[in-house]
């Protein structure tokens, strides 16, 4: 008689996590506000001054407008939420009991970010819709497939980083602006809010091998797809940023991430009640 308890397979360990995560990502405002909410409302404060330029220049200016916000979203939910919530949860014993379960590892990691990148994809679409809606912007297949190619590799980039770097933040409550230095800055200097003038060229250059600028000139080269164009066409060196990010970060989560809190609960509370031990 076998006794010995069976795990479920592959798929049914993917799928499970990535609708726990989904639902933890669907139930918590800031991820909501930051990645959809907020850029569709940037979006739609846009459309009125793109809809007074001319035809083609419309078109032009809609199709960057749009890629700086699908990558503003990216970031919000695959990089500064992804990472932040990361931190908070190893330091608040979270991890801890994940890696405790008969769950595998890279079962957790890989729900987790494939959660992460579909909620960025969705927003995607929802800010092209919302550009289609509004301003007329055109669509074709090919269209959409290199936005999801796109998004779905940026995202995925990202979320690499974000995930590479929480071994450097040791608290919970300074993750988020310590990440939001990196972030802010990144999405600014890398055309997310329209071009920068002025700017010296190692700036642009730099930018250039960072995930973001790669990742809005993909989106906008995919948005920009007429219907005489067929095939995909993205840009080859944009994508190999992106998947070389994607790669780098992900081998560095392999051999740095942190399951452990740096400050165990107990302790965190102890000097909460008596700051004197801190020391």
């Amino acid at each position: 008689m076998d006794d010995a308890i069976r795990l479920p397979g592959l798929g049914p360990v993917i799928g499970g996590q990535v609708r726990y995560q989904l639902t933890l990502m669907l139930r918590t405002p800031r991820t909501l506000m930051a990645g959809l909410i907020l850029p569709g409302a940037l979006l739609a404060l846009q459309l009125g001054r793109v809809q007074h330029a001319g035809q083609g220049a419309a078109a032009d200016v809609l199709a960057a407008r749009v890629a700086g916000l699908v990558v503003l979203g990216a970031m919000s939910v695959a990089y500064l939420s992804h990472a932040a919530s990361l931190v908070v949860a190893r330091e608040d014993g979270v991890l801890r009991r994940w890696r405790a379960t008969p769950l595998p590892s890279w079962g957790y990691f890989a729900g987790r970010i494939t959660a992460t990148v579909l909620f960025a994809d969705a927003a995607a679409l929802i800010l092209v819709l919302v550009g289609v809606a509004m301003a007329g912007l055109h669509l074709t297949a090919a269209a959409v497939t290199g936005l999801l190619i796109a998004s779905s590799l940026g995202a995925l980039a990202l979320a690499a980083a974000g995930t590479a770097v929480t071994p450097l933040l040791t608290s919970a409550q300074g993750a988020s602006p310590l990440l939001t230095l990196t972030f802010l800055p990144l999405v600014i200097f890398s055309g997310g809010f329209g071009g920068l003038s002025g700017l010296p060229q190692w700036v642009s250059t730099a930018m250039s091998y960072l995930p973001a600028q790669p990742m809005i000139g993909a989106v906008n080269h995919a948005l920009l797809r007429s219907a005489g164009q067929s095939g995909l066409a993205l840009p080859g060196r944009d994508l190999a940023v992106l998947a070389a990010w994607a790669a780098g970060g992900l081998l560095l989560s392999v051999r740095f991430f942190w399951w452990d809190p740096h400050r165990p609960r107990h302790a965190r509370s102890a000097t909460a009640v008596n700051p004197a031990r801190s020391g």
